[in-house]
């Protein structure tokens, strides 16, 4: 069982070069956000939503479904 865990804990080189690639510029981005802005979150349709600091959606269209989710 230790031979798999220590497999587990080890990250790939390429993975590593993956994220060392996909976070190269956050500083730049993080200089350009607003300070007061929360997370968006951008649909299929290209629109924007603000996401709540409980992490879901602050507005949903879907009616049909509204009343269960809130439910």
């Amino acid at each position: 069982m230790s031979e798999l865990q220590s497999e587990l804990s080890e990250i790939a080189s390429s993975v590593k070069a993956l994220l060392a690639a996909f976070h190269e510029d956050t500083w730049c981005k993080l200089e350009l956000a607003p300070v007061d802005s929360g997370p968006l979150y951008q649909r299929a349709d290209g629109s924007l939503c603000e996401v709540g600091d409980d992490g879901w959606l602050t507005e949903y269209d879907d009616p049909d479904n509204y009343n269960s989710i809130n439910s």
